[in-house]
């Protein structure tokens, strides 16, 4: 390998005059391990690379190559030490693996998706990385600056980095036994070397330089091919604070406020952004809002004090800083309403718009939430594919107050407190990797405390919370304490072609009635792995996968206030659709209990409150009531705890008829309450 000539480091702290005080856009940085004799980056590589083929300018990327599987890897021994040091700072120990922002491990590159790029782009940061470059002869130099612009969270650690990267190498002949002849942004080199240098961010509103120089391999690099891309990184954490590379736009799309918000039928939101040009001149952008969302919702932007429906094109003058606001009414009908507003330029087609969605949840009580991580199959799938499966089910129970999101949007949303109406999640994980991981179960363990539910299917959950990195499972102590301490489970063995049906456990309360169905491949190949399971601690099996009952395959669990159940199987592999329904009915209905807030410690002193009949009803439906001693109400309550109805109880009442037919179908609650006092609640359902 010919050397390369030693580097300069210069540093000098400078005062930021254009940049005004406010957070920068977030580049969303993917650390890339792949191996050009690897048969899975092969077959998942090309999928992360079409994602970022229209993506360009919102992203980076950095591909580093490993020593394994071999036999050899010319990017791996062009740099052997800075593949090295980078490969063991992270702990690979498989390829392919991907790895955003430093410090959330994506796994296969099928999981980075146009969702996932969205969502963690809509954020901001406090530091604005940008690199300019300029050549001598052999010798380029990068000079980055980097820019704070808002408060940077404290630390000592913090280490920059350059890194020379070859945006695009074609071999002829494939290097390695894969097959793969195109490679992308691949690392060359890293500035000032695998150890970064130590940085100390510069105080608000100044400005850090830092410049290397390297000298321009022409004998083993396309020199046309060749930028640099630095970053900051937090040395213990692994997060990287931001990225810049002398390709990027000189323009901004920043978010100033949370993208998930919570409302209520009948008001307003507002979402908050500023638009920079970085620029010296004038240019032009098209700015456009997009949305889904129900028929009784609306929505516009303000750009720069003008309100726009859609979408308007306008120039925006050199080192202009602009707000933008998207204005979201809420109608009555329950949803999670997505709202993107893009800007893309109308100058440089090449850069991709910079699409931010932002999150409005109203009314929703129970949500179906799709895995986003690494898909166990290169055949374009997607938990996505499947999301019918719930949705179906759910419509099928007869509920009307639920919506689907990502997992990604629905961890934005948590930490944005948007979810404390949810009383019942369904967690589609089908065939996605990692299945659980520390933030997720965290988050569960404190919703089930709460006295929320929980649903989860996906055919490998067991096999990869129990199986450790080393052998392709994603098991921490935290996934494996959740498994079996709330899911009531303990994994027993990776599932095959031997466990062909669905067989409800008979003497179960809640699924015992459910008809058995084959179980199918729907992910193509050899791809059938239902996971052989046992009951632990709290859990009850509910399926199982032969008739002699050796094989569990199903298990429901609850303690205190929660409940939870988990389908061993994938939802989609029943192939039988309406057992797939009447799973998620009965799962739903068990769900059902009174939750915290509609019903008090006083009930069941005295017995005031019959069940209601017709149950289900549709027009109208018959209350028996007891120990009426005082004249009371009686309330009609949605899952959300808002009163829909209230009905005089006169002394002595027998019973009360109860109008529904103006009332969605879904889950209510019925409580008697006398001088403000809660007697008794209980459940019933309304449907259409």
């Amino acid at each position: 390998m010919k050397k390369l000539l030693p580097l300069f480091l210069a540093c000098m702290l400078t005062c930021s005059i254009s940049h005004s005080f406010a957070q920068a856009k977030q580049y969303v940085l993917f650390d890339h391990f792949t191996n050009s004799s690897c048969p899975p980056c092969a077959a998942q590589n090309p999928f992360m690379e079409a994602t970022f083929a229209v993506n360009f300018g919102r992203y980076h990327q950095i591909s580093y190559h490993t020593w394994w599987p071999g036999p050899t890897d010319p990017m791996y021994t062009y740099d052997k030490k800075d593949n090295h040091k980078r490969t063991t700072y992270y702990g690979v120990s498989g390829v392919p693996d991907v790895f955003m922002l430093g410090n959330t491990e994506i796994g296969s590159p099928t999981g980075v998706t146009q969702s996932l790029i969205n969502n963690a782009a809509y954020a901001s940061s406090p530091i604005r990385i940008r690199v300019t470059e300029s050549s001598s002869g052999t010798t380029r130099t990068a000079t980055i600056k980097v820019y704070t612009v808002g408060t940077v969270p404290a630390s000592s650690n913090y280490r920059i980095f350059g890194c020379v990267n070859e945006e695009h190498i074609h071999y002829n002949t494939a290097p390695g036994t894969n097959g793969e002849k195109d490679f992308y942004n691949v690392m060359r080199k890293l500035l000032p070397d695998s150890l970064g240098a130590a940085f100390t961010p510069a105080a608000l509103g100044d400005s850090v330089t830092v410049s290397y120089s390297y000298t321009l391999d022409y004998a083993h690099w396309d020199t046309t091919k060749i930028y640099t891309l630095a970053f900051i990184q937090e040395n213990v954490t692994k997060h990287i604070l931001n990225s810049g590379a002398s390709i990027d736009p000189d323009w901004e799309l920043v978010p100033t406020d949370p993208g998930f918000m919570k409302g209520e039928p009948g008001g307003m939101k507002t979402f908050h952004y500023k638009v920079f040009n970085l620029g010296g001149h004038s240019q032009n952008f098209r700015f456009k809002l997009a949305t889904t969302q129900p028929a009784d919702w609306t929505a516009e932007f303000v750009l720069n004090g003008s309100t726009y429906p859609d979408s308007v094109d306008v120039s925006v003058p050199g080192k202009a800083q602009w707000d933008l606001a998207v204005n979201i009414s809420i109608g009555n009908s329950n949803s999670v309403g997505i709202h993107s507003i893009s800007m893309q330029s109308l100058d440089n087609t090449d850069f991709a718009p910079n699409v931010l969605p932002a999150y409005l949840i109203s009314g929703i009580n129970e949500l179906v939430i799709n895995n986003d991580g690494g898909w166990g199959t290169s055949n374009g799938q997607s938990t996505v594919t499947f999301q019918g499966c719930y949705t179906g089910g759910l419509a099928y129970a007869g509920a009307s107050a639920y919506s689907v999101i990502d997992r990604s949007a629905f961890l934005k949303g948590y930490a944005s407190g948007c979810m404390t109406d949810v009383q019942n999640y369904y967690y589609n994980v089908g065939w996605s990797f990692p299945a659980l991981t520390d933030d997720f179960v965290a988050i569960m363990t404190s919703e089930l405390n709460a006295g929320k539910r929980m649903l989860i299917s996906g055919q490998d959950v067991g096999w990869d919370v129990n199986t450790a990195s080393s052998s392709g499972g994603h098991s921490t102590p935290a996934t494996v304490a959740f498994y079996n301490n709330y899911l009531g489970a303990a994994f027993s063995a990776d599932g095959g072609t031997t466990n062909t049906q669905y067989i409800a456990n008979t003497t179960d309360p809640v699924f015992g009635g459910i008809p058995t169905s084959p179980l199918v491949n729907v992910y193509g190949s050899g791809n059938f792995y239902p996971d052989q399971i046992n009951a632990y601690g709290p859990g009850t099996i509910t399926f199982y996968y032969d008739a002699a009952k050796t094989k569990k395959s199903g298990v429901r669990a609850f303690a205190n206030n929660w409940k939870t159940v988990y389908l061993a199987a994938s939802l989609e592999q029943i192939s039988d659709s309406m057992v797939r329904k009447a799973i998620i009915k009965e799962a739903h209905v068990w769900f059902g209990g009174i939750p915290a807030g509609i019903s008090n410690a006083n009930a069941g002193h005295k017995e005031y409150l019959g069940q209601n009949y017709p149950n289900p009803a549709s027009g109208t439906t018959t209350i028996l009531l007891n120990n009426i001693d005082t004249d009371m109400n009686l309330q009609l309550i949605d899952p959300l705890g808002r009163i829909v109805l209230t009905e005089s109880v006169s002394q002595g009442s027998s019973f009360i008829l109860i109008p529904v037919s103006g009332l969605n179908s879904g889950v209510y609650f019925y409580r008697l309450v006398s001088n403000g006092k809660i007697l008794e609640t209980k459940r019933m359902q309304v449907v259409r």
